[in-house]
């Protein structure tokens, strides 16, 4: 079943109507949640990074200007990934980079993931992209372990 382009739209209207109302609500509350954190070892001048989860993930994919960024290694990539994600391992950074560089600066969002939410890699590739002048970033902590979890599907 193909999707209209009207579809699509009202579709990505929805979702970024939920997120404004539901960032809306968290910003009135007495304790709202913490949805900015720091990453380690950031240093001066560099601001705290959004994070989501799959279910955001899994919304966002497809809309235009979103690439998702795989941080683990290339075999872990070949492996599976999420769909349409993009490989940029850490271990190979400045050759990978250079290859991904005119894609990563055309895109309006860049969501990061790596294994799960005990690896540092997204974290250090946020950083490192950050200070290539890559400024919209989001973490997707969970990673591959909450995508699987979830149920969503992977590509090989």
């Amino acid at each position: 079943m193909r999707l209209k382009a009207k579809h699509l739209l009202q579709m990505t209207a929805l979702a970024a109507a939920a997120a404004a109302l539901g960032l809306g609500a968290n910003f009135l509350r007495r304790e709202p949640l913490p949805l900015l954190r720091a990453l380690p070892g950031a240093g001066a001048g560099m601001p705290a990074i959004g994070e989501v989860d799959a279910d955001f993930v899994e919304q966002m994919r497809l809309a235009s200007g979103i690439l998702l960024v795989d941080a683990r290694s290339s075999a872990a990539y070949r492996l599976g990934r999420l769909p349409g994600a993009l490989s940029l391992p850490l271990a190979d950074f400045a050759a990978a980079y250079a290859a991904l560089e005119p894609q990563l600066r055309q895109a309006e969002l860049l969501i990061l993931y790596c294994s799960d939410r005990t690896c540092g890699d997204s974290p250090e590739l946020a950083r490192r992209l950050w200070h290539k002048g890559l400024k919209k970033l989001l973490l997707f902590p969970g990673g591959m372990e909450e995508w699987l979890g979830r149920g969503h599907a992977v590509e090989k």
